[in-house]
C-alpha cells in the first residue's frame, strides 16, 4: 500500500510538473542541453529527465523534436533581433547590414552547435520573420528594384550564413580533431616541397596564422561592395533621368 501511494505521488508531481511547462522554458532547457552535448543530436528523453517529466509531455507543445530544435533556433535568431533593435534608427544600408553580419558571426560563436547543424533550415518563426524583414527593408530602401533586392538578400544572407557555418562546423569538432586540422597548415603546407608547391610553401605561415573573423568581415565587405555597386548604378540612373528632364523643360517653348 505504501508503494502504491509513494508511486502515485511520483506521479502526481511529474503530472503537474508537466502542466506547468511552456514552450519558452522547454526551448531554455533543450538548447542547453544542445550546447552541453556538443551534438545537434538531442535526446528527448534526457529532456525529459532534465525538466522531471515524460518525453511525451513535450508533444504538446510541439509537434516533433524538429519542430523543437527549428524552435530553438529560432530563439538563437531572437538574440540577434535584441541587439539589432539598439542600432539607430538613421542607420545607414551598409552599416546596417555589417552590424547585422557581425551580431550573427558573435551569436555563431556562443551557439556552434546550434548554427553547424540548422544554418540551412527555415524556420518560419517570429525572429526569423522580423530579421528577413529587415534585410529586405533595408535593401529596399536604397532603391533597388524587387528583383534585385531579393537577389542581393540572398547573396547577403548566404554568405552570412556559410561564413558562420564554415566556423561553427570546426567549433563543433571534438577538440583533438580541431587541433589537428588547425595545424595542418604549419605541419603540412609549410614544409611542402619547394620545388613542387612554391606558392603554398611561401605562404605557408601566413595560412596558419589567418584569423577567422577577418576572414568573415573581408567576405562580407566584399558582398557589400558589390551591393554598393548596384545601389550606384540605380542611383546614377536615376540622376540621369533627371538631368534629361530638366533639360527637356529647359528647352521646350513657353507657353502664352
Amino acid at each position: 500500500m505504501a508503494s502504491d501511494r509513494t508511486t502515485t505521488t511520483r506521479r502526481g508531481r511529474t503530472s503537474a510538473r508537466a502542466a506547468a511547462l511552456s514552450p519558452d522554458s522547454i526551448i531554455a532547457k533543450a538548447l542547453e542541453l544542445l550546447e552541453q552535448s556538443k551534438t545537434a543530436d538531442l535526446s528527448m528523453r534526457r529532456l525529459g529527465e532534465e525538466m522531471g517529466v515524460d518525453a511525451t509531455a513535450f508533444y504538446r507543445h510541439f509537434r516533433d523534436k524538429d519542430d523543437l530544435i527549428l524552435a530553438v533556433w529560432d530563439r538563437v535568431m531572437g538574440e540577434q533581433i535584441d541587439v539589432l533593435r539598439q542600432l539607430p534608427a538613421d542607420l545607414g544600408w551598409r552599416e546596417r547590414l555589417k552590424a547585422m553580419a557581425m551580431t550573427a558571426w558573435t551569436r555563431a560563436e556562443r551557439h556552434p552547435v546550434l548554427y553547424s547543424q540548422c544554418f540551412a533550415r527555415v524556420t518560419g518563426g517570429r525572429h526569423e520573420r522580423e530579421l528577413v524583414e529587415s534585410i529586405l527593408s533595408t535593401l529596399s530602401a536604397t532603391g533597388l528594384d524587387r528583383a534585385e533586392t531579393v537577389l542581393y538578400y540572398r547573396v547577403f544572407a548566404d554568405a552570412l550564413l556559410g561564413g558562420c557555418a564554415t566556423m561553427t562546423s570546426v567549433l563543433a569538432l571534438e577538440p583533438d580533431v580541431r587541433e589537428k586540422d588547425a595545424t595542418a597548415w604549419s605541419r603540412i603546407y609549410a614544409v611542402l616541397p619547394q620545388e613542387e608547391y612554391p606558392a603554398a610553401r611561401a605562404h605557408g605561415t601566413e595560412l596558419a596564422g589567418i584569423d577567422e573573423t577577418v576572414i568573415f568581415e573581408t567576405m562580407m565587405e566584399s558582398v557589400l561592395d558589390r551591393i554598393g555597386i548596384a545601389i550606384e548604378r540605380v542611383r546614377a540612373s536615376g540622376r540621369d533621368r533627371a538631368d534629361e528632364e530638366t533639360q527637356h523643360r529647359a528647352a521646350a517653348p513657353e507657353q502664352d
